[in-house]
């Protein structure tokens, strides 16, 4: 119901809360709201695997478990009735103005996101043991020793007994278990 270009503004009446969902739920409570003529927003990013033979996009939610709708009562008992909901967050005058102003710079964020192909990789950090699954070193594991632009990371590869570094795209590796 919150268009992506649309700003969220205070709505008389209704207070902007955040809504805890049931694991895996968000979109399906989002969809409840749509239907119900609830005003929500769920913030959601870009999440590329890659498989042996293919790439699969989808798009999750940002913060897992949380959507925000604008309520009073009655729409809250009507989102109870889904039954993808745990409990909502109580929210003051003070704390929803913050919360609005934090959504539109999210929803700001998407726009930014949708325009660029933008890679949030936030567990591949300094120390972090990774395998490069594809180029020139792939099947090679190293160890991460800088993280540049939060595009390209250098990687030091013990090869031979040597250590060679190397700068590698964030999306040619992956944490290693």
């Amino acid at each position: 119901m919150c268009e992506e270009k649309d700003e969220i503004n205070k709505i008389p009446e209704l207070v902007w809360t955040p809504v805890r969902t049931k694991p895996r739920q968000e979109k399906k409570l989002a969809a409840y709201c749509d239907s119900h003529s609830v005003p929500f927003y769920l913030p959601l990013k870009k999440s590329v695997k890659r498989y042996q033979r293919r790439t699969v996009e989808s798009e999750l939610p940002m913060f897992p478990g949380y959507i925000f709708c604008a309520l009073n009562e009655e729409s809250y008992r009507t989102l109870l009735v889904s039954g993808t909901i745990v409990y909502r967050i109580t929210m003051d005058d003070i704390t929803e103005k913050k919360l609005i102003m934090d959504l539109n710079s999210l929803k700001e964020f998407e726009r930014l996101v949708q325009l660029k192909d933008v890679v949030i990789r936030p567990e591949i950090v300094k120390g972090v043991q990774v395998n490069v699954r594809s180029g020139p070193l792939a099947g090679v594991s190293g160890v991460v020793e800088r993280r540049d632009k939060s595009t390209f990371i250098t990687v030091n590869v013990d090869i031979l007994g040597q250590a060679v570094s190397s700068v590698i795209d964030i999306e040619d590796v992956e944490i290693e278990d």
